[in-house]
């Protein structure tokens, strides 16, 4: 640093560091009076500005103008700081979005519906149950399980009403035939299924023939 008649001066910072602890309190308080523009560097004894912990008197009026008047000088760069307008933050609420932008998933191409056919005295799937889709031959049949999964276009008829029909049938000496109607959302597969068939009277004594008919088809994939 480069001595100067108050003090020193910083050629990294271009700043005049004054020395008060060359001067006397009246020294001081004049010099803090003194109007100027750019913020002060100063270097002081901590005795200057607190006084001895043993000290019983209140502190002095000259130290307390002391303090004020570094807390001034210090608190400059912090109003600055603040006097600088926060950047405004902009949100747009789902309601403000364009129709075409908040309805924009996808339509699917095709629906997906599966399930099990459950004997619905002893909880067990049933193997080899037919499935129909409407009052159409396209359908399938359950496996071992009595599982089945159907593929339907999004161009199926029904599925324009947002409705399918499943036929669900069995051996008619254990069986009775049930038709469940299944809801298909617009933009989601529905839910896998849970049908379960009642058992007909005297089951397990009934004899007979069974008239063959054709089981279901895969339905079209267009």
């Amino acid at each position: 640093m480069t001595p100067t008649t108050i003090g020193r001066h910083c050629a990294v910072c271009a700043t005049e560091v004054v020395d008060f602890s060359r001067m006397s309190e009246a020294e001081i308080l004049a010099f803090l009076a003194q109007p100027r523009s750019k913020s002060v560097c100063g270097n002081a004894h901590a005795a200057q500005l607190q006084p001895a912990a043993t000290v019983v008197s209140p502190i002095k009026r000259w130290s307390r103008w002391v303090l004020a008047g570094l807390a001034f000088l210090g608190l400059r760069a912090t109003e600055t700081q603040a006097a600088v307008p926060p950047v405004p933050v902009v949100s747009l609420a789902l309601a403000d979005a364009p129709k075409h932008l908040v309805n924009s998933a996808p339509t699917q191409k095709s629906v997906v519906l599966q399930g099990r056919v459950l004997d619905d005295s002893t909880g067990l799937g049933v193997p080899g149950a037919w499935i129909f889709i409407d009052n159409t031959k396209y359908g399938a049949v359950t496996d071992d399980e009595g599982r089945f999964s159907l593929t339907l276009p999004a161009s199926w008829k029904s599925l324009k009403k947002g409705k399918v029909s499943l036929r669900v049938q069995a051996s008619p000496f254990e069986f009775k035939p049930r038709t469940v109607v299944v809801t298909v959302p617009a933009r989601r597969q529905p839910a896998a299924l849970a049908v379960r068939l009642l058992s007909v009277p005297g089951r397990g004594q009934i004899m007979g023939r069974i008239k063959q008919a054709e089981p279901p088809v895969a339905p079209p994939k267009s």
